[in-house]
Formats: C-alpha cells, sequence, structure tokens
C-alpha cells in the first residue's frame, strides 16, 4: 500500500473512523496498530530494520535520561553508529541481495533526531514503548518524510486529537493537490525521462537537455506530491506536521533553494551535522569544510553511487561561493547596493531577481543530471551530446522533443505545469486558494470544483493505468 493508491484513501477513511470514535488517551495505541499494518503490509521481512532502529533508539532515549558526563556522549555516539550500520547493510553494496526496509533512511533520522534531543536536554525520553513507535512508524511519513522533530510530533501524540472540521478540511485539500502532482504531472513526465535517459546515445542532445528541465519538474512535482499527501494524511488525524517544501525553483540562490526543498532533510542536517561539525564558528575554511562534507554527507544518503556524491559536491560548491561573496556583502547572497542612500527601481529588483532565479534553477538543474543518471559515466556521456551532439533540428524535425506522448498530450503537460507555478507564485506572495475559494465562493462552487478535479485525476489515472511504475521517487531512498 502507497500514499497514492485509491487503497490508502479506503485505509485512511477507516482508521480515522475509529481514530476520532475512541478515547484520545488510547488514540496512540490504536495509531500503533493501523502504522504498523500500513508499514508491513508492503512486506513482514521490513520489521527487522524497523525493530533494530526502534529498540536501539528508544533505549538510548532511556539510558540518556538516567546517564550522567561523558558516558552520554558515548552512547549518542553508539546509537549513531548502529544506524549508520543499518543503512549500510540494508543500502550499500555490503548486502545487494538483502531486501531493502522502506523508508529505513527517514525513520532512522527521525529516531536519531529523537536520541540527539534528549542529549541535550531539550526533551525528556518519552518512557512509552508504543507512543515511541507511533513517532518512529506514523504512517503518514514513514517511507518518505517528512521527516519529523520529536518535540513537535511527541507531545501530539501524547495529547491524542478531538475532530477539527477546518484541519480536516485542510487535509482534504493536501491530499487532492498532492494526487494532482503526482498523477496528473509527475507520472507522465516521469515516463518521458526514462524514455529519453533510456535511449540517450540514440538521442540528440537538445532532447536530453529537455529531459533534463521535465526532470526537475518531475521531482518536484513527485516529492511535493508526496508531502502534500502525508501532510493531508496528518491532517485528517488532526495532526500538524511539519512543511518540506516552500516554492524552491522561485530561490535567488542555492543557499535559498535550500530553505525551501527537502526542508525537513536540510534543516536536519544544518542542526544535527553542520552545526556540530562547528557551522560557521571557527573561522573560514573550516566552515567552507564544514559546508563540503554536510552536501557529501547528503549525497552518500541519497545513495552509494558516484553521482550523488558529484551531486552533493556540485550544491556543497555553490554554497561555499555564495557564503565566500555574501562574506563582501551586506547580506547573504546580496549584491551591495550600488548607489549608497538611494532606492533602486522596484522593476529593477524584479528583474534582477528574476534573472537570478534563472540562474539559480540552470545551477540545480545541470546538479540534477547528475542525480537523475545512473552512474557518473552516463552523465558525462549525457553532458557530453548536450554540448557536442546538441541537434536541435533533428530534435524538432523527427519529434524527440514528444518522448513517447503526442503533442495533444505533451500540450495538457504543459498547461499543467504553468497551472502548478501559477499556484506555487500565490503562495509565493501569501495568497491562500483554500482560505480565498472559502470566502468568495458558495460552498456548492467549491464541491462542484472538488468533484471534477476528482473525476479528472481518475480519468488520468485511468489512462496511465499499466504505462509505467508510479511508485515515489524518494520511497528508494
Amino acid at each position: 500500500m502507497t500514499l497514492q493508491s485509491f487503497g490508502f484513501l479506503i485505509f485512511l477513511a477507516a482508521v480515522a473512523v475509529v481514530h476520532y470514535r475512541i478515547p484520545r488517551r488510547f488514540q496512540y495505541i490504536w495509531l500503533c496498530l493501523a502504522s504498523l499494518f500500513f508499514y508491513l503490509s508492503g512486506d513482514i521481512h521490513y520489521l527487522v530494520g524497523l525493530a533494530i532502529c526502534a529498540a536501539s533508539t528508544y533505549g538510548a532515549g532511556l539510558l540518556l535520561g538516567r546517564e550522567r558526563g561523558r558516558g552520554k556522549k558515548a552512547l549518542v555516539a553508539l546509537c549513531a553508529g548502529v544506524q549508520i550500520l543499518l543503512l549500510f547493510l540494508f543500502r550499500y553494496p555490503l548486502a545487494k541481495s538483502v531486501f531493502v526496509p522502506l523508508g529505513l533512511s527517514f525513520y532512522a533520522l527521525q529516531a536519531m533526531g529523537y536520541v540527539i534531543e534528549v542529549y541535550r536536554g531539550s526533551m525528556r525520553p518519552e518512557k512509552n514503548p508504543l507512543r515511541y513507535m507511533v513517532y518512529v512508524t506514523f504512517f503518514p511519513t514513514v517511507m518518505s518524510g517528512p521527516i519529523q522533530r520529536a518535540p513537535e510530533l511527541l507531545p501530539q501524540i501524547r495529547e491524542g486529537k478531538d475532530f477539527d472540521y477546518d484541519r480536516v478540511h485542510s487535509g482534504l485539500y493536501l491530499l487532492l493537490w498532492g494526487f494532482l502532482l503526482k498523477q496528473v504531472l509527475a507520472n507522465p513526465l516521469g515516463s518521458m525521462v526514462d524514455y529519453a535517459y533510456g535511449n540517450y546515445a540514440e538521442m540528440p542532445g537538445a532532447t536530453l537537455l529537455w529531459a533534463t528541465v521535465l526532470y526537475a519538474v518531475q521531482l518536484y512535482c513527485d516529492f511535493a506530491g508526496y508531502s502534500a499527501l502525508a501532510m493531508g494524511a496528518a491532517g485528517v488525524l488532526g495532526f500538524e506536521i511539519s512543511e518540506n517544501f516552500r516554492q524552491p525553483y522561485f530561490a535567488v540562490s542555492v543557499r535559498d533553494f535550500w530553505k525551501r526543498w527537502h526542508i525537513s532533510l536540510s534543516s536536519w542536517l544544518r542542526d544535527y551535522v553542520y552545526i556540530p561539525l562547528g557551522g560557521n564558528r571557527r573561522g573560514k575554511c573550516r566552515q567552507y569544510g564544514n559546508l563540503m562534507a554536510t552536501f557529501l554527507i547528503s549525497g552518500l544518503w541519497h545513495g552509494s553511487g558516484a553521482h550523488y556524491l558529484a551531486w552533493g559536491a556540485i550544491h556543497g560548491v555553490c554554497q561555499v561561493l555564495e557564503s565566500g561573496i555574501s562574506h563582501r556583502h551586506r547580506g547573504p547572497g546580496l549584491p551591495a547596493p550600488t548607489n549608497a542612500g538611494r532606492m533602486e527601481n522596484p522593476g529593477v529588483c524584479r528583474a534582477r531577481r528574476i534573472v537570478r532565479g534563472m540562474g539559480v534553477f540552470a545551477l540545480v538543474d545541470f546538479a540534477w543530471l547528475f542525480f537523475r543518471a545512473e552512474s557518473l559515466e552516463q552523465a558525462f556521456a549525457i553532458l557530453y551530446r548536450i554540448f557536442f551532439c546538441f541537434r536541435f533540428k533533428e530534435m524538432t524535425y523527427y519529434g524527440s522533443y514528444l518522448m513517447g506522448r503526442t503533442k495533444t498530450e505533451l500540450l495538457l503537460l504543459l498547461l499543467g505545469i504553468v497551472l502548478m507555478f501559477l499556484v506555487d507564485f500565490l503562495h509565493e506572495k501569501k495568497i491562500s486558494i483554500e482560505r480565498y475559494a472559502a470566502r468568495r465562493l458558495p460552498s456548492g462552487v467549491r464541491w462542484a470544483a472538488y468533484i471534477v478535479l476528482t473525476l479528472g485525476i481518475l480519468l488520468v489515472v485511468a489512462r496511465e493505468y499499466g504505462q509505467g511504475a508510479s511508485n515515489f521517487i524518494y520511497t528508494r531512498f
């Protein structure tokens, strides 16, 4: 069972009905059973990795509540070593023939974050093992995040939830948006990108460049769609979980991009890797080394291939360069004013922001090429064809830009992408479509729109059925 399946909607509805019918003090027991059923329905063998991770971090938390002095650091280091060993055993070449528990990378970081928070004294250890199990296995987030912080999620689990119409309504809205991003945009785009990258040796470089641009959109729609589904499912149950995306392709610097993209992972790496390494407190050279180390670790977290390390290194280098430039200016990544004391023309500022945003997207998309490639050799082969075998006329004449789609299908996809960016633009301007519709549109009109959108998703799913796998990209991480 996955979040984008219609079976999940039936499962969520059943869980929510029972969840709100039982007393709040017992809700965590029901959520524990539901979360374990959801996670283990994929493969009962997933219990091995889950049990080791949950038991080691739960035990470490209890011991940290009693331990004093240097023993606490050793205990945290030992617990971290267990989680790293789990990742190497199940995800890297040491055990390629062994099954890989879904979501291991996500719930291992979430569990390790809990241990670090207890070590720092920012929260008390959770003594109830079932409540802690809900924290680790909470079914909306267990497979692909967002990675939750213990001080924010555990209190909600302890307190329980009463039915809240507004929160449930918002959750349903997010579920609809998540299905739109995943089923209507990400899946068709994924089949196009797979077609181009699967035949890269025969494709014009122009087609491969077009496919790489579309991959940036596919990855965003896929992962932001999952995050919206996770937030929506949690909202239906009355829970509030952290936002994972904030219009990342509107970023004006690579640093800004990482404040908007996969926020739960980037903030986790910042708080539990970059800052403990020394952050920016020990001089510029040390700061640059810490930045590079953090992004290389991020690359390794995604996979063992050299292309993932290259992807992390590209972002690390960009961060180092931006940090060096911003050190000489008044703010992070912002140019110094050309004329002190004079306000710059708003039109010029807007144009500059657009140009910088396009430059950041180009850099990020260049890095995505390494992320998408199956190996470093393939990534360089694709780059070679883009630079030396561009053949734009060949792409348009033979229609390879369609990548297995018809012109009508491509046009509809492009319209969907424009709509998605328009919604992101409104959110960037702090305009909530949901609140605007609630204030301005009658309930009948709103529900009619919901029904039309739902039927549209059903039609797209029926059309796409059997044309390719629709698993979320990040489930393999």
